[in-house]
């Protein structure tokens, strides 16, 4: 039987506000979760506890990155558990080199980078696929020569040549998608589709695999079309759904914080999305997610030309803030396949 990724439970509805702020939010939560989040300023993944507001001091866990051009601006990280490599942190990095970004994945409990490879353009998101062992990043650009950037962007799979192996340290060996501003990844293992966010699109990938069950490509098997770019794509902890982000102001209108789910025909055979409700009419908002009693957090930057900020909010009670902190993502940091 597949493990399966998205968690259940009772969802606690969110509520629509207005100018980028929420006038109303849900309950407190009843529940002390942990929260792992990329902060920009010092380079670090950092784990907190929701429970508590005041973020500064020395967090629970932390890991910093190497002080080299294609890690810096530490972009995503996600916590999942592995057969050979035991619990590992996978995180990403837009860099500043000519040659890309990063990907890595870090145990958590020695903190050693256990594989690492250079990603094409400026990676926003990364994911692993559960019983494949393969490592996905988006790009939302193209690197080209030198530091220039060409239109376009998407999306990488480092693949093991055998279960239970690391995959490549070279994207000259992965399986590239083209995914113009592709900004996030999601792994639904319940449903065994990989989902993808970008410009103007929300995408389900089915895997192609070969007889051995080897990731060979991918192929599409259903979108969902909207206006402006998808920065975000998480699940909803506390349902079957997901969440996506799309950033834009007020002239766009589909900026804002939405949910969906893949729907499965089996009459027709084919997969489709379910029509999207919009949750929170946001303008910046760079990562949401529900926790698994339903309490929303999220980090919505101040501004468009402003992709950080120094607080997570957490729906019921005041936000947690770091002095001088730039979060750029908070992820919920359990994420037990069950």
């Amino acid at each position: 039987m597949r493990r399966r990724t998205l968690l259940r439970g009772v969802v606690t509805a969110g509520l629509a506000a207005a100018g980028g702020a929420a006038t109303v939010r849900p309950a407190a939560a009843s529940t002390d979760y942990l929260v792992v989040v990329v902060e920009q300023a010092a380079n670090q993944i950092q784990r907190f506890s929701n429970g508590t507001t005041d973020w500064n001091g020395t967090p629970g866990w932390y890991w910093s990155a190497p002080a080299t051009d294609t890690w810096r601006l530490l972009s995503d990280a996600k916590r999942r558990v592995t057969a050979n490599w035991d619990d590992v942190l996978v995180c990403c990095a837009n860099g500043s080199s000519s040659t890309g970004g990063r990907a890595a994945m870090v145990r958590e409990s020695d903190k050693a980078v256990i594989w690492t490879a250079v990603v094409p353009g400026n990676p926003h998101s990364v994911e692993r696929i559960d019983g494949h062992g393969a490592v996905v990043t988006a790009s939302s650009k193209a690197r080209v020569f030198g530091d220039a950037y060409q239109s376009g962007g998407g999306i990488n799979l480092f693949v093991p040549s055998t279960h239970g192996g690391l995959p490549p340290t070279s994207y000259a060996d992965s399986i590239s998608v083209g995914f113009s501003g592709a900004h996030g990844v999601l792994w639904d293992d319940a449903n065994e589709l990989l989902l993808a966010i970008g410009d103007k699109e929300l995408r389900a990938y089915r895997l192609v695999t070969d007889a051995g069950d080897i990731i060979t490509g991918l192929t599409l098997v259903a979108t969902l079309t909207f206006s402006g770019t998808g920065h975000d794509l998480q699940p909803d902890y506390a349902s079957e759904d997901v969440f996506y982000t799309v950033g834009g102001d007020a002239t766009n209108p589909d900026h804002g914080v939405w949910k969906t789910r893949p729907v499965y025909d089996a009459a027709t055979g084919t997969w489709s999305f379910a029509a999207p409700t919009r949750l929170h009419d946001w303008y910046y908002t760079k990562s949401f997610s529900r926790l698994p009693d339903g309490t929303e957090f999220w980090v919505d930057a101040p501004s468009a030309a402003t992709w950080w900020n120094d607080t997570v909010g957490f729906s019921g009670r005041a936000d947690s803030v770091r002095t001088g902190a730039k979060f750029y993502k908070a992820r919920f940091w359990s994420h037990v396949l069950t």
